[in-house]
């Protein structure tokens, strides 16, 4: 079974802002976008444990306390796929974000981008390596229909690979998939994303860059072959997450 330091009574922060571009396409049937370049009060995001809007960003967790988590959704549940029709769909999503470590020897515990069941609340005892999206129960079930993309700045032994990392993972806190990255080297950077499915190549693709004018390219990075249809519910939620566990880093994601 799986365990964390945060399971034991316990402070430090991750906060995150973010300009979050997503387009969700359902051949024939569906299709939603929303750009979301600021965020406040509006109602087109929900926070979640101690998620706040800050000056058109978005703070994740209290600064300085350890064992935080904090999460923001997109208030509409989206539709992925049809039951009628068994049409899966497309979907791209944008967004850019800084961790900064403080300088600090060690700093986590990281962020991710999610998608799950309308309703999904945040899992007691989550903090740390969690994520805010798992416990020790939860930790590898299929019941959990839960698909994230996680940028981890800690590694815990008992699940993760011995280094930092960018991963893909499938009802489960361990990474089906993963490649190096280094949260303090990049401390302080802006980093953009895409993350991109293909539905008819079945192929989830992840790409990151530190530099000021990007170029897409969809062939690296970190890449899976999986049919969500098969893991998610056809109606699903969206959106961020972002815990703290033994040790702590700022997040910023920024428009």
């Amino acid at each position: 079974m799986a365990t964390s330091f945060c399971d034991l009574p316990t402070s430090i922060t991750t906060n995150i802002l973010s300009s979050l571009l997503c387009f969700i396409f359902l051949p024939c049937v569906y299709s939603v976008s929303f750009q979301i370049s600021r965020f406040g009060h509006d109602g087109n995001i929900l926070y979640e444990g101690d998620a706040v809007p800050s000056v058109g960003a978005i703070e994740f967790n209290k600064v300085n306390y350890l064992c935080r988590v904090g999460r923001a959704i997109y208030a509409e549940r989206v539709r992925l796929w049809d039951s009628d029709t068994g049409k899966l769909s497309d979907f791209s999503t944008h967004f850019s974000f800084i961790i900064d470590t403080r300088g600090a020897t060690n700093y986590g515990h990281g962020l991710a981008f999610f998608l799950a069941p309308v309703g999904f609340q945040i899992p007691p005892n989550s903090g740390g390596g969690f994520l805010g999206l798992f416990n020790t129960t939860t930790s590898d079930s299929s019941q959990n229909q839960i698909i994230a993309v996680e940028f981890d700045s800690y590694s815990n032994e008992e699940w993760d690979p011995p280094f930092e990392h960018v991963g893909i993972n499938n009802n489960s806190i361990a990474s089906v998939t993963s490649t190096r990255w280094n949260a303090s080297f990049h401390s302080g950077d802006t980093a953009d994303t895409w993350i991109t499915y293909n539905a008819t190549t079945k192929n989830l693709t992840v790409f990151w860059s530190y530099e000021a004018n990007p170029v897409l390219q969809r062939n690296s990075s970190l890449s899976y072959r999986i049919d969500l249809m098969n893991v998610l519910p056809e109606w699903v939620t969206i959106g961020f997450s972002a815990a703290t566990g033994q040790y702590g880093e700022r997040h910023t994601l920024l428009s």
